[in-house]
């Protein structure tokens, strides 16, 4: 599908650092992880991050400072996604994804949903800014709330807006309510899922991909 990637092949999922103020300078790159394509369609994207997949993320420094880092205050580092099997399924449009998600062993831990704005596409991958706030869903469907602060920290700063947060929130209060119905993709289902047995093992690439500038607008005025 013209613009689209193929089932099994292995994407970059980059998060760039963004700081709606100005004062960090232009958006860069603070994560990677390399994952297998599992669909892409219009209508959404999976994507397949196995336990073991060596990923790129950014540590605070010193380790105990609080969200959000400006630069200066954090650095990329080499790490291993090494707690457990995940799905990332993602809308065109939606301001969140749901990460079904297995320990490495298969035990079904649930979903957990990334608050975070429409993806972008790129020529390697995909684009996604994070918006720090989270909910945490085990198979019972009872939720809980993760980084609250962490959002509000990043308001008061100005990396992130209060259009942005709000419209953050606005998405989660719909996605609960989707949790409180049992709607996909909260369903059992999903606990059987498994990956196609051809599939390869992602890698991250051999360019280096750390502090790299990326662009970025905002999605309320795209």
């Amino acid at each position: 599908m013209d613009g689209h990637f193929l089932a099994g092949s292995v994407v970059l999922h980059q998060m760039p650092f963004v700081d709606e103020s100005g004062t960090s300078g232009p958006p860069v790159i603070c994560d990677v992880k390399p994952m297998v394509v599992v669909e892409d369609t219009p209508d959404g994207v999976s994507l397949w991050l196995p336990a073991g997949t060596p990923t790129k993320l950014s540590l605070p420094v010193p380790r105990d400072r609080p969200r959000p880092w400006r630069p200066g205050e954090w650095e990329l580092v080499d790490s291993v996604w090494s707690r457990w099997n995940a799905l990332f399924l993602m809308g065109p449009a939606d301001w969140h994804a749901t990460w079904v998600w297995w320990s490495p062993d298969w035990e079904s831990l649930g979903w957990y949903v990334n608050l975070q704005e429409p993806f972008v596409r790129t020529g390697d991958g995909f684009h996604v800014r994070d918006l720090q706030l989270d909910i945490v869903v085990p198979p019972d469907r009872t939720w809980r709330w993760k980084d609250v602060d962490d959002l509000e920290r990043a308001v008061d700063l100005g990396v992130i807006s209060r259009p942005i947060a709000d419209r953050a929130r606005v998405e989660a209060d719909g996605v609960i309510e989707r949790i409180g119905r049992g709607e996909p993709p909260f369903t059992e289902d999903w606990a059987a899922w498994r990956p196609d047995s051809t599939w390869p093992s992602p890698s991250m690439p051999g360019h280096h991909l750390g502090g790299r500038q990326v662009p970025w607008s905002s999605p309320l005025s795209r």
